[in-house]
């Protein structure tokens, strides 16, 4: 079977790996920039086709892939893709982008939105991938009625409020102040400010606020607010499975499901050598979960493991290993009917779980290599013709003593002290 594989670079920076055979197409499209050298794919690929770069440079600033792809070896079986916890990998079959619930495993991570959601900001504003989005059906601007020359105030129960930012994404009157989401506190805002010169009173602010915080002195308006007035929504592609959202929900809407369980642990006794200012790999290569820190206390960097999937990225870039991942399980489903290669893939999850690559089978290789033989020269002397012919002769006579039964019968029997007393007679040594 007639196999074509091709390699090519995208527009957006993405390798595409194609195979041809047998009338399918298979496409393995690799996001790089989206990547962070885990090595995942490493320890699943069942045919070695994958290795990991330098990951360390690459976290401190170098432009290259994580991981290099062989394209020649890729057996495009779709594993890579499947249990990438990042999906930093996208796989097509004729053209058709392949579910990974389709595949024959695939991992268990999910991140749920309850029905106490109450569609405020701050899951959106600390998940580190946005993968959260917040759609807004109608904003305080978009409402044409408003109050004329009317004297009121606006006051926040500071005990209530829990910056929540509904009421400033629907009004113009309120700012709150952001700040950078961290592993030691992933709220997104510091404070709420006033703006009142902005504000018509209108009291609109006090029916989405779900805290019954805002109280105004002013006059209703008579626009009745929909039952909505923006939506979260939760992109599964782009979630890392972190739990910043669920961390920082104060009404219990989100849950996030882990693909795997284990332990991150630091070697302490040698930390001294850890530079987060020179160097802070660990933190910068963590991207997605956003895991690592520099600890005010100590003045190196520590972690909070509870937003840490064990991807084992920060093991990778870190260039004293002074970092370790233990992974104790990787959770996955299967498809309901026997699918083929199942050894194969169940393979992977063992080899993911003990950071192990797949066994190639021995091989050795002959090499033809020629050697030059020397000829020996054969120096010959001509023969003494005195000599030939008394060896002649006496050949001859030997032959006479054969001739006889009695010779031939001891030479046959053995009996060489017969046979050579005929021959010492032929050649006239044993005269009888």
């Amino acid at each position: 079977m007639d196999v074509e594989r091709d390699l090519e670079m995208l527009e957006d920076e993405k390798f595409k790996y194609i195979q041809r055979a047998k009338g399918e197409v298979r496409e393995l499209i690799y996001d790089y920039k989206w990547c962070n050298g885990c090595g995942i794919c490493v320890y699943a690929c069942p045919v070695n086709a994958i290795e990991l770069g330098p990951v360390h440079d690459i976290a401190v600033g170098l432009d290259m892939p994580p991981v290099i792809i062989d394209h020649l070896k890729c057996a495009y079986c779709g594993i890579c893709y499947s249990f990438c916890p990042f999906t930093a990998f996208e796989f097509y079959i004729n053209g058709e982008k392949v579910d990974r619930s389709s595949l024959t495993l695939s991992p268990v991570m999910y991140t749920y939105k309850y029905e106490t959601c109450r569609e405020c900001t701050l899951c959106y504003k600390a998940c580190p991938t946005n993968a959260i989005g917040r759609e807004v059906f109608i904003t305080r601007q978009d409402i044409e009625e408003k109050n004329e020359d009317i004297e009121g105030k606006v006051e926040i129960n500071r005990e209530k409020c829990n910056l929540c930012g509904i009421c400033a994404e629907f009004c113009e009157v309120f700012k709150m102040v952001e700040k950078e989401p961290t592993p030691e506190d992933v709220m997104p805002y510091t404070d709420i400010l006033i703006d009142e010169e902005a504000c018509d009173y209108c009291k609109l602010c006090e029916e989405v606020c779900p805290e019954e915080a805002i109280k105004v002195e002013g006059k209703r308006i008579s626009f009745r607010l929909p039952e909505k007035i923006a939506e979260i929504k939760i992109e599964q592609d782009l979630c890392s499975h972190c739990g910043y959202c669920e961390e920082v929900c104060p009404y219990d809407a989100a849950k996030t499901i882990k693909p795997m369980e284990g332990k991150l642990s630091l070697f302490e006794a040698r930390m001294a050598r850890c530079d987060p200012v020179g160097c802070a790999a660990c933190i910068l290569i963590c991207k997605h979960n956003k895991v690592w820190y520099v600890s005010k206390d100590k003045g190196k960097v520590h972690f909070n493991e509870k937003f840490c999937i064990y991807c084992g990225a920060c093991e990778n870039a870190c260039p004293y290993d002074l970092i370790k991942v233990d992974r104790d399980a990787y959770f996955t489903k299967e498809v309901a009917t026997d699918a083929p290669w199942r050894e194969a893939w169940e393979d992977a999850v063992v080899r993911i779980v003990e950071k192990k690559r797949v066994e190639e089978p021995f091989k050795f290789f002959v090499e033809e290599v020629e050697v030059e033989i020397e000829e020996e020269e054969i120096v010959t002397t001509p023969p003494d013709e005195e000599e030939l012919a008394a060896m002649g002769e006496k050949i001859s006579r030997i032959e006479e003593i054969l001739k006889k039964a009695r010779y031939r019968r001891a030479l046959e029997s053995g009996d060489i002290d017969v046979f050579m007393r005929g021959v010492k007679r032929a050649l006239g040594e044993d005269k009888g």
